[in-house]
């Protein structure tokens, strides 16, 4: 990516933009991605699907007419989304909304919902389930098929500043994770009161990406339409993350050598340097 290419990215992000993120924990940003890096999303995908990585899972049931399919950590087999985590505006991006000096990539995650799938996203928080503290810490999730308010994430408004850790559930079974303290509370019905809340969710356009922080509740519907809802999710680290031990099971878990609690996560053989980029 060259620096015209950041600074025509980077201008389409606001100040106001910024301070939406950080009060109501989701924002929408549009036509942050071009044909190019939607078409190495798309190819990466296509790559996983053939030959997934030990973090795939087909999440549907059986007896689901679609198909739902996962997989973390991605880039690490994926030479597209390699390329598309060291190489695309993301990094940039993830920056000025954290408002951090430097980027490490943290992970992917391949979403992938064919027409017709019934399967449902629970609610639940992203960052109960990994071990990252910090607040200056973004999450991209990026369609590359276009989605509606019924197929898109949905969000419940400023849920990251309520200081509460919900319980894990994990898609597949609604496992929940063995060990868990009192620090852990159920996550509220919110599909079955949707009035009672604030919910944000979008429509969206290939090139557009809902840039929200880990805490945030959300979850998302199956897929009602005719067409696939690709998505490739990317986690960004900034200035202030470190370490954290749960006490539980946690995935994806942060591989390579041990760390101590609150130590930077800036391990370049485990989390890229992305920002500022190297000349």
């Amino acid at each position: 990516m060259d620096m015209s290419e950041t600074e025509r990215v980077l201008s389409r992000i606001a100040e106001t933009d910024i301070r939406a993120l950080e009060s109501d924990g989701a924002i929408c940003l549009r036509n942050m991605f071009s044909e190019k890096w939607r078409a190495l999303i798309a190819g990466g995908i296509a790559r996983d699907l053939a030959h997934p990585g030990p973090y795939a899972r087909t999440q549907s049931d059986p007896d689901d007419p679609g198909f739902f399919f996962t997989d973390y950590y991605a880039w690490r087999h994926t030479p597209e989304l390699e390329r598309f985590a060291r190489e695309s505006p993301g990094a940039a991006i993830a920056a000025k909304l954290t408002r951090s000096a430097q980027i490490n990539y943290f992970f992917d995650g391949v979403f992938v919902k064919n027409p017709g799938t019934t399967k449902k996203t629970n609610w639940h928080q992203d960052q109960v389930y990994y071990n990252v503290d910090g607040n200056q810490i973004v999450v991209l999730w990026i369609p590359i098929d276009p989605v509606t308010t019924e197929t898109c994430l949905s969000f419940v408004r400023a849920s990251h500043r309520w200081g509460k850790n919900f319980i894990p559930v994990l898609i597949k079974d609604s496992r929940v994770p063995e060990g868990l303290g009192p620090e852990y509370v159920p996550a509220p019905d919110v599909e079955a009161e949707r009035e009672n809340y604030d919910i944000l969710t979008w429509d969206m356009k290939p090139g557009d990406c809902i840039a929200f922080h880990p805490m945030m509740l959300h979850g998302a519907a199956g897929n009602s339409l005719k067409i696939q809802r690709r998505a490739l999710q990317t986690t960004w680290l900034g200035d202030d993350c470190v370490y954290a031990v749960r006490p539980v099971e946690v995935e994806p878990r942060i591989e390579g050598r041990p760390f101590k609690a609150g130590e930077r996560l800036t391990d370049e053989s485990i989390f890229p340097k992305v920002w500022p980029r190297a000349v």
